[in-house]
Parts: C-alpha cells; sequence; structure tokens
C-alpha cells in the first residue's frame, strides 16, 4: 500500500457528456496515488444524479444536479468535510491528511462558472478564505495573467479583470503554464485557457508540478496537480500577477 505523502488531484470539465464523466472517474481510480477528483459539467442520470464511485467520497453543492463534484478517495489518515456550497456550481471541501506525524490542512475550492465570468465574480467575496486553500476551476474568463496575448479580437472583459484582482490581492498564485490552452472549442473557435489551478499560503509550497493532459474526450484538457502531503515539500516556481 503506498504511504499518500505524494498524491495527485484532478481537475476536468466533463461537457455534460456521459462518456467523458465515466472514463474520467475510471481511469483516475485506476492509480493509487490519484486522491482527489474534481468534476465540473458533469454528467448526471435522468434524476439529477451523478455517478458514485466504489471507495470514493462524493461531495456536491446540491443534492440533485450539481454542476461540480469532489470525489475523495478513502484512504486511512484522509479526511474530508464540506465547508463552502453555492448555488449549484461552487463547492470547497477541506481536507486533512495525517502522514507520519505531520498533520496538512487545507481547502480544496471546485468552481465552476457557467458560461462566462460574470457568476464567480459574485460568488468570490461571500469565500471567508482560509490561509492554506487550493483553487481549482473552469472560470470561463479570459485574461492575460494565464492566457497570454490575447488575439486582436478579444478584449478582456471587466469580469475577468475582477477574477484576476481578487486572486491578487488575496495572494493566490496560478500554477498553470501562461498561454498553454485547456480549452478546444468543438465549434472551431480558437484553442484558449479558461481551466486554472492556483493555491495560496502553505498550499503553494505543496503543489510540485502541474500537468496538462490534451487527450480526453471532452472539449476541456485535464489538469493534475502533484501535492505532497508533508511540510517539507520543496516549492515549486509559480506565476503571480
Amino acid at each position: 500500500m503506498p504511504s499518500y505523502t505524494i498524491g495527485s488531484v484532478q481537475l476536468l470539465n466533463c461537457a455534460r457528456g456521459q462518456a467523458p464523466t465515466i472514463s474520467a472517474l475510471q481511469e483516475f481510480a485506476r492509480k493509487p496515488e490519484n486522491l482527489i477528483c474534481l468534476l465540473q459539467e458533469l454528467w448526471c442520470n435522468r434524476h439529477g444524479n451523478p455517478p458514485t464511485m466504489p471507495n470514493f467520497n462524493m461531495f456536491t453543492p446540491t443534492p440533485t444536479g450539481p454542476r461540480c463534484a469532489t470525489y475523495v478517495r478513502r484512504v486511512p489518515r484522509l479526511s474530508a468535510i464540506t465547508t463552502f456550497t453555492a448555488q449549484d456550481s461552487f463547492l470547497g471541501t477541506t481536507i486533512t491528511s495525517l502522514q507520519q506525524q505531520h498533520t496538512t490542512t487545507f481547502t480544496l475550492y471546485n468552481l465552476y462558472s457557467s458560461g462566462r465570468p460574470d457568476p464567480v465574480v459574485a460568488i468570490l467575496p461571500t469565500i471567508d478564505l482560509p490561509t492554506d486553500c487550493h483553487l481549482m476551476g473552469d472560470l470561463n474568463a479570459h485574461h492575460t495573467w494565464w492566457q497570454g496575448p490575447l488575439p486582436p479580437s478579444a478584449r478582456t472583459s471587466l469580469a475577468s479583470h475582477t477574477i484576476a484582482n481578487w486572486l491578487t490581492e488575496n495572494n493566490f498564485r496560478l500554477h498553470n503554464k501562461i498561454a498553454t490552452p485547456t480549452h478546444h472549442p468543438r465549434n472551431g473557435g480558437l484553442p484558449s485557457t479558461i481551466d486554472l489551478c492556483l493555491s495560496r499560503g502553505r498550499m503553494t509550497q505543496l503543489v510540485l508540478t502541474l500537468a496538462i493532459d490534451h487527450d480526453t474526450t471532452s472539449d476541456h484538457s485535464s489538469l493534475t496537480a502533484t501535492l505532497s502531503l508533508l511540510s517539507n515539500a520543496a516549492p515549486q516556481k509559480a506565476q503571480r500577477y
């Protein structure tokens, strides 16, 4: 059995597809080092219930029809509780890991801003941020901080600027490699960077790597953050706006 001192957190927007949702969960569950899976726009059955997974606890912001869900593997000395919900698209889960006499506690935010950045702009001021937290989500915000130079036809919205300013004021660090696309529209639109991984506090030092996989059955790439659950992790160089 692995010691779980290193674990992965994965994010994928499933674009409401049943196949992307099921395949993402099954592939994630195959590797025991994968501890937490964040899905957005996940498929739900006709009763509005998202799929469950053996050996995983599922957390959602609403009982039925959630737009996001967080799956946490059931392993010794790893616990999770819901500490923030808003509407059907915003979820905060506090994770506690006790490993080798070290306790790591942080809040993991799974945020999905439907269609545009405005929904998350309204939610951000209501979050009582803990010192150590990790934020992953499709914010549907286009900004040069994470997307790099925008095409001449694109304009950064006021909402996107508001998100970037809020992240900066709250000392978040960006782990995405700037200008690496995460969304590849099937309608022929230009690829964009809208799925993000950020952290603040001690979590910034605990993020060892961030991998982006474009080979998914969704039109979004998956983001996989590798975390050290011990306090002596070497810091990763992260981008600050």
